[in-house]
């Protein structure tokens, strides 16, 4: 009895370490995650975007510090060039940070003391009074980077423009992954015919609540607005897409996604990821 006992806990150790070692792969295997934390500045009175310059170069400075040691993925200041948003002053601009966890990690201490010396805590500070003083944040939010495609050396000095669909499902609960998919395999042969940068869907992690008026985005990075206008080149004599495929592609789209809010943005300050 007692072997027979000791063979049901060895058949048994054998199953648990088994069904662990698969765990353990299938966690190996899974996509690694990235969020965005957008962060919204409105710029008090009588101010420009010239003058919150000088402050988001020196957040820039800092958080290169990071990207260099592969705490955050990057850091951008995007300009707000036009918005559908009714509140045309709602704000002025936007710093992207992009890393693959849902937290922001500052660089090491050694890395500011590279760039403050030992005033660290008092330059900080003074940085977050000029930034209050310039351009407040008025409201935040961290979506996931659900889907992408970009070009191989695909970086912000050549993205002229980034044109951002803030969209919601005409039907709560519905599935999308269809539409997704046709709107990638379209992004992927538009930036092959260099007619497009890169093309990425994100989904709002927090804040979300129905009141918000979306739930996912899409953005596309171009060169030019000309890229807009003629998304499948179809005055070239080999089209991208053909007029009526890509208006049926809009019509099923439409169907899917309704797009509460688009905004167009420039590229004015950003990290540059260290090379390999």
């Amino acid at each position: 009895m007692n072997q027979l006992s000791r063979k049901l806990r060895f058949v048994l150790m054998v199953s648990f370490l088994c069904a662990a070692a698969y765990e353990l792969q299938a966690q190996s295997k899974s996509p690694q995650k990235t969020y965005m934390y957008l962060i919204y500045h409105k710029l008090n009175p009588g101010l420009t975007i010239q003058d919150a310059l000088p402050v988001e170069r020196e957040w820039k400075k800092v958080n290169q510090a990071a990207v260099d040691e592969g705490k955050l993925e990057g850091w951008y200041m995007t300009v707000k060039q036009f918005t559908s948003n009714l509140n045309q002053s709602e704000y002025d601009y936007v710093t992207r940070i992009v890393t693959h966890e849902m937290a922001i990690k500052g660089a090491s201490p050694e890395a500011m003391a590279r760039i403050y010396g030992d005033s660290v805590q008092a330059k900080m500070a003074d940085l977050q009074k000029r930034d209050r003083n310039t351009a407040p944040v008025v409201k935040i939010e961290i979506w996931e980077i659900t889907d992408g495609t970009f070009a191989p050396k695909f970086a912000p000095d050549g993205t002229q423009f980034m044109i951002v669909d803030r969209i919601r499902r005409r039907t709560p609960g519905a599935n999308y992954d269809g539409a997704v998919g046709q709107l990638k395999k379209l992004s992927e042969e538009r930036i092959k015919r260099g007619n497009l940068l890169g093309w990425d869907f994100s989904t709002l992690v927090i804040p979300n609540g129905s009141e918000k008026g979306y739930e996912f985005s899409i953005a596309h990075y171009v060169t030019s607005l000309g890229a807009v206008a003629n998304p499948v080149m179809a005055d070239t004599p080999t089209p991208v897409m053909s007029a009526p495929a890509y208006k049926q592609l809009q019509s099923q789209t439409a169907q899917v996604f309704d797009v509460t809010r688009q905004e167009v943005y420039r590229f004015m300050e950003y990290t540059t990821k260290p090379a390999n």
